[in-house]
């Protein structure tokens, strides 16, 4: 699932490692454009399936 930075907003950026356990998938992004990297933590199925192939 890709994301927006959280500090200049730079859209769409793809996760750099996925880890998923049980319903819980947490992703670890960093932002080509400013270097911030964050991570996110969702639970799997609170998200439709066709969004992870965006």
């Amino acid at each position: 699932m890709k994301d927006n930075c959280p500090t200049c907003l730079e859209r769409d950026v793809a996760p750099a490692v996925s880890r998923r356990r049980g319903q819980r998938t947490r992703d670890g992004y960093q932002c080509p454009r400013c270097g911030q990297q964050w991570i996110t933590d969702r639970i799997t199925t609170a998200y439709p399936a066709d969004q992870d192939a965006a």
